[in-house]
């Protein structure tokens, strides 16, 4: 495999902020060590690579997320009340259900006919 750098402006690559990146990530850092002290330099480094990383992570989720249809965003929502259903069904038996069923059966209806257009 050829060792050549692959430009930013590749197709389907998603221009990223890298200092909004960086700034989430000093966030992040000094966050989790506003009161704490790590043992070393090592301690220091690591925590803020997982902060690195986790910013990384939130920024592709963000442009993942704003590239998404109207249809797509739908579908995800229809799993999600598909999933509070079952959550619904597993409530206790002195618990009334009924009138949050019919709310998500609806809502659920409501995006099956957006998806369909």
């Amino acid at each position: 495999m050829p060792n050549t750098p692959i430009p930013a402006t590749a197709e389907g690559m998603p221009k990223l902020s890298r200092a909004a990146i960086m700034s989430l990530a000093w966030k992040l850092y000094r966050r989790d060590w506003a009161h704490c002290r790590p043992a070393n330099g090592a301690a220091h480094r690591k925590s803020f690579s997982r902060c690195l990383k986790s910013a990384w992570m939130t920024a592709k989720f963000a442009a993942a997320e704003a590239r998404k249809t109207i249809k797509q965003r739908a579908a995800d929502r229809v799993q999600e009340l598909r999933l509070e259903l079952m959550r619904i069904e597993a409530r206790p038996l002195k618990m009334t259900i009924a009138a949050d069923r019919r709310a998500i059966q609806a809502e659920i209806q409501t995006l099956r006919v957006m998806i369909m257009q």
